[in-house]
């Protein structure tokens, strides 16, 4: 008897208290479970890049991921989280490589992705030359009555130019970037002339100026 009059004393108010911890419960979880979106920009990342190879072109340079998760771990996330990166271990040549986005994308497992733009993004790479080629020098004019050419060097007469495979391949020389006059020359002289850099060509490798030795006898010099 005392027992069932302690159950049931403050029946309604054990009641009470019961529907107010559960409702309370019920706030706090269902609050924890609201699910958000939200849209980030992730810039794509490229690693393990050998020293022969170049990324010509990334496109895009970004893409736009749409995750969903709950209200919390959507407001934990970071913009780092979110990592587009693409290994190029064993890429030693040009090639243009087409790649699904979600396969190189990173992100907290606890996320689920909604979308992706784009689904495809585009890696070139170009391989690097070196090709060593010769030295052309123009010459205008004709010598001076009385002045006789002897001879007539380039130092270096070859040249090792550095670019892309696709480009470097198709140089077969170098020019210099002015003509020399030769009805000028009066006397035997070097001059140092700029080599010409084309488009094709990133840089010189060994020297980008040429020595033009123009050997002469000049027989005017003890007429008189």
């Amino acid at each position: 008897m005392n027992i069932r009059r302690f159950l049931f004393k403050n029946f309604g108010l054990r009641m009470a208290a019961l529907a107010i911890a559960v409702l309370v419960w019920i706030l706090i979880t269902g609050k924890q479970r609201t699910f958000e979106e939200k849209t980030f920009e992730v810039p794509l990342e490229y690693f393990n890049v050998s020293n022969n190879i170049d990324v010509r072109t990334v496109r895009p340079d970004q893409v736009r991921i749409k995750v969903r998760g709950t209200t919390k771990e959507i407001r934990m996330v970071a913009p780092e989280d979110l990592r587009l990166r693409v290994d190029l271990a064993g890429v030693n040549h040009g090639k243009r490589m087409n790649l699904f986005t979600e396969d190189y994308l990173k992100y907290p497992p606890e996320l689920e992705v909604i979308s992706v733009h784009p689904k495809m993004i585009e890696v070139e790479v170009e391989e690097f030359m070196r090709k060593e080629v010769p030295i052309r020098v123009r010459y205008r004019g004709r010598m001076s009555p009385g002045v006789v050419l002897l001879n007539r060097t380039l130092n270096p007469e070859k040249v090792t130019v550095f670019g892309y495979k696709s480009q470097i391949q198709n140089v077969t020389m170098v020019n210099a970037e002015r003509d020399v006059q030769l009805d000028r020359i009066e006397r035997t002289r070097t001059i140092r002339i700029p080599l010409q850099k084309t488009e094709e060509i990133l840089r010189f490798e060994d020297t980008d100026t040429v020595e033009v030795t123009i050997e002469v006898e000049n027989r005017n010099a003890g007429a008189g």
